[in-house]
């Protein structure tokens, strides 16, 4: 019977430290150029979200806005018809220019006749501005998920840094462990 010879596998620990240190380059390259980047672009999502949400505060407070107006115009000629009266011109002015403000395009009449078109168009109004608001969530449920794509690309590649930096430490540290290469 033939004994298998025994030769040992020996790598010169300079080639481990020379490995070592190019993991935790690449490991530093990986971090500062991918991760950082992919940062920012979360960064510039997360504004654009945040953006997209006082936008649509700002819009909700619109339709509100609209819905203050239209009950107060209802109040006031209601006011007016129970009284047997017509407005005064200087308050029926002013409610015509802050109801105007809504309805650039159509001629703003004070009249209880004149209710039904003028609630429709406020309706118009508020429909449009919550179909911003719409469109607004969509676009911000996009970005979540675009973002949270992001998030998940900076962990695996976190992962991987932290694993390439910790395995090239490794092999630098070889060199303290095999001490015979210096004798």
């Amino acid at each position: 019977m033939k004994q298998a010879s025994s030769k040992k596998w020996h790598v010169p620990t300079w080639t481990l430290v020379a490995i070592g240190l190019i993991l935790n380059i690449v490991s530093a390259l990986l971090t500062n150029f991918y991760i950082d980047d992919l940062a920012r672009l979360s960064n510039d999502i997360v504004q654009r979200q945040q953006g997209n949400e006082k936008l649509i505060q700002l819009i909700w407070q619109q339709v509100e806005t609209v819905e203050r107006k239209r009950e107060h115009v209802l109040v006031i000629l209601n006011a007016a018809e129970m009284m047997q009266s017509s407005l005064p011109g200087e308050v029926a002015a002013q409610i015509e220019h802050d109801i105007g403000y809504w309805l650039p395009d159509i001629p703003v009449e004070l009249s209880i006749e004149s209710i039904p078109t003028l609630m429709e168009a406020l309706n118009e109004v508020q429909t449009g501005q919550r179909e911003k608001i719409n469109d607004l969530y969509l676009v911000n449920q996009e970005l979540i998920n675009d973002n949270a794509g992001k998030m998940k690309a900076i962990s695996r590649l976190r992962n991987l840094a932290l694993f390439l930096q910790v395995l090239g430490l490794a092999l630098v540290l070889a060199r303290d462990l095999n001490r015979k290469d210096y004798r």
